[in-house]
């Protein structure tokens, strides 16, 4: 039988003796492994999504996982034990045991439990792990378990396995076998105890003459204890041993968790106090009361293991699994894709409704028909019915390689109508359809009076004009609108879709001008009349050009002008280097007839100004100013002698007469002067030319001067000193 003294223990595994045969012992893996199937593969899975699955939590599902692991040796580390335990033996005896001659066995578990984590047990991670929570408690003690990894989770655990080391599994086992004692001793005993004491004295004194006289002690004593041990005699063992101090922590052990259990199942309850109400008992009639109660709750645990007795040992081998490389397989064997957007499963969910509001309007009901090839070849033209606002028809139809294109047609009955009106086949692609109330061959249009300002209005004449789908048909509707007025309607039975109408809307006011906003292309059930002015205007301006050295202010005049409505407005302003841009908005009566004009004065730094004439602003933005550029030369001294040179000044004039231009920048450059940049602005940039003079004062008092040979573009200008 198993003997819990002189165990063995490697990386890989610890292996107990036998009590009897020398050569037999039984071996407890510490490391899982990926159990293999008959073939020596491991049974392991790795199977991602093409498409993602969403998840309750917000997450979403990308891969599973299929795995079982095993408590077993591989055969290299089978074979180092092996070769340990020979070795053990013959240095213990002084014999030639080989490591073919060692029997392994492996320990008869009777209790066991597993708990595996996935990638540190991340929700972020992994949605789930599923497995028993129990493995098969014989042969390698197989834990079959299944996970499912989010879209973040799925990349992190085939990195891991695809890599040396750890794999992202660890395996936390709890097992229980019987073991035979070594001479020790064991004993772990509880012992607990609750007492309660409660005495009650109550004397009650009723005088004739005074007051009655009470009197109350109370006497109330809780006492709980407890006490807890565990000792093991080692006996004649030398507690200097490695391997016997190993064994007796491992015999602490099995009885430390046997007394946890038994103390489990024997806990005190707690003794509740005594009430201290006597009133029945003064009911009664007693004048003198004495209440006595004791408690006292007594629990006893001993737990003993004595020489050569058989005891349960328990252990917990824990360790991360190796990777799937690590164990010796490539990742690409196990690992696989599955579209899960099978095409044969795939469907065309439609969603039909009509909006119109049924109750309000003289439509009875709406049959709309819808032709969906893979469907209508199997089962014909389906039509739903609606007769509320809220009916929602649903088509549903496996797709059969098919897209989401179909045919629809519409047919709509009236209400007190024998007509009906029936569209024609129209195509549609996607999985909704709403049927509007313009396509119902109605025209409808609802007249509110909006922002109206009776104080200057004092009537308004509506006129809306839809297409003649006939003759006369619809007619045209015309309204007298005042202060009065809330809303109006139109309700016309076109038997045909609605198309965008048109109209006018004249305003008297009461000063007596009349004022006429045309309508056009107008759409929709809703039609709001608003004041005259209530629609607004905008003109952007913004300005280019030179507002430090040329431009010094632009001051504009603008002009609206209403020659329909005889209206005008006008606005000024001045623009300057303070003020590059700003806006004009004004009110206007119709925003399709109109023009604005303006006229701007410029005025220059050098005193000079310029008008633009009356022009016409096309667009909404006016961009005012002149355009202009810069003339930039460098002037480079590095050929200047200075030993010779004391100081050089160079004068560079710039003219341009049609634009009155005349400018002269002076430069003077002193012994280890680096090169400078003169600037000019100007207003024509084809004329980039300029003059220059050049003077070197020497350091023998005289003065030499160089200047160009009439106009050059020169970008650099080389400073040399001319020969005396």
């Amino acid at each position: 039988m198993l003997q819990i003294l002189g165990a063995v223990d490697t990386p890989a595994a610890t292996a107990y003796p036998d009590d009897n045969d020398a050569l037999q012992f039984y071996v407890l893996p510490k490391v899982p492994l990926m159990r293999r199937d008959s073939n020596g593969k491991p049974v392991f899975k790795f199977v991602q999504y093409r498409s993602l699955r969403p998840l309750p939590s917000g997450r979403n599902g990308a891969a599973l996982v299929f795995m079982d692991i095993e408590m077993a040796l591989t055969a290299a580390d089978e074979q180092a034990l092996r070769q340990k335990l020979a070795d053990h033996l013959n240095a213990r005896g002084g014999g030639s045991v080989t490591p073919e001659a060692i029997v392994l066995s492996k320990p008869q578990i009777t209790k066991a439990s597993v708990t595996l984590d996935v990638l540190s047990g991340s929700g972020d991670l992994v949605q789930r792990v599923n497995h028993g929570g129990v493995p098969s408690m014989y042969g390698n003690n197989v834990v079959a378990f299944s996970a499912e990894l989010t879209e973040f989770g799925a990349p992190v655990f085939a990195a891991a396995m695809k890599s040396e080391g750890a794999g992202g599994v660890r395996a936390e086992y709890a097992f229980q076998f019987n073991g035979r004692m070594p001479p020790v001793t064991a004993v772990g005993t509880w012992y607990a105890s609750k007492f309660y004491s409660f005495v009650q004295e109550v004397d009650f004194e009723e005088n004739f003459w005074s007051e009655d006289d009470f009197s109350e002690k109370v006497n109330e004593i809780f006492v709980n204890s407890e006490s807890r041990k565990v000792t093991v005699d080692p006996g004649g063992l030398p507690n200097t041993d490695p391997a016997v101090a190993a064994m007796l922590k491992t015999v602490e052990d099995s009885v430390t968790r046997q007394l946890d259990e038994a103390v489990q199942r024997n806990l005190l309850e707690a003794i509740p106090p005594e009430s201290r109400d006597f009133s029945k008992i003064r009911d009664e009639d007693f004048e003198n009361i004495r209440r006595e109660v004791t408690v006292n709750k007594i629990a006893d645990v001993r737990i003993e293991h004595t020489q050569k007795q058989i005891v349960p040992v328990d252990v917990r081998p824990q360790a991360n699994m190796p990777s799937l490389v690590s164990q010796g397989f490539k990742w690409e064997d196990f690992a696989i894709t599955a579209d899960v957007d099978d095409p044969f499963y795939r469907q065309f969910n439609l969603a039909i409704q009509v909006n119109a509001e049924f109750e309000k309007l003289p439509i009875f009901s709406v049959d709309v028909s819808i032709d969906y090839p893979p469907a209508t070849a199997k089962h014909g033209i389906k039509t739903f019915s609606f007769k509320k606002a809220d009916d929602i028809g649903r088509f549903d139809s496996f797709m059969d390689s098919g897209g989401t294109a179909f045919k629809y047609k519409y047919t709509v009955f009236y209400t007190g109508e024998s007509r009906t009106f029936e569209s024609e086949w129209q195509d549609h692609d996607g999985t909704d359809l709403k049927i509007n109330i313009d396509d119902l061959g109605l025209w409808l249009v609802d007249v509110e009076v909006g922002d109206m300002n009776w104080d200057q209005v004092s009537r308004a004449v509506l006129t809306l004009e839809h297409p003649e789908v006939s003759p006369g048909v619809p007619p045209v509707t015309r309204f007298q609108i005042d202060s009065t007025t809330k809303v109006l309607q139109v309700k016309e039975l076109l038997m045909e879709p609605a198309k965008p109408y048109g109209g006018s809307v004249k305003f008297f006011m009461k000063d007596g001008r009349e004022f006429v906003r045309q309508l056009a292309d107008l759409k929709g059930q809703r039609f709001y009349v608003d004041d005259p002015f209530s629609v607004t205007n905008e003109v952007l301006l913004r300005t280019r050009g030179d507002f430090e050295k040329i431009i010094d202010t632009i001051f504009l005049d603008l002009t609206y002008t209403d020659d329909v409505n005889g209206y005008e407005q006008t606005h000024s302003i001045a623009l300057s280097k303070a003020l590059r841009f700003d806006s004009w908005k004004f009110p206007v009566i119709d925003p399709r007839v109109g023009k604005v004009t303006y006229r701007t004065v410029t005025t220059f730094h050098d005193g000079t100004s310029a008008e633009s004439g009356e022009k016409t602003l096309e667009g909404r933005t006016l961009v005012l100013g002149v355009e202009s550029a810069v003339l930039e030369v460098t002037l480079v001294p590095d050929l200047i002698p200075w030993d010779l040179v004391k100081l050089a000044k160079v004068d560079l004039r710039y003219v341009d007469e049609a634009n009155h231009i005349d400018e002269l920048e002076s430069t003077t450059f002193r012994a280890g002067a680096t090169e400078a940049t003169v600037s000019f602005p100007i207003r024509d940039r084809t004329k980039t030319s300029y003059e220059w003079t050049e003077t070197f004062f020497m350091t023998d008092g005289t003065k030499r001067t160089a200047t160009s040979a009439g106009r050059v573009k020169d970008e650099k200008l080389i400073i040399e000193l001319p020969a005396a």
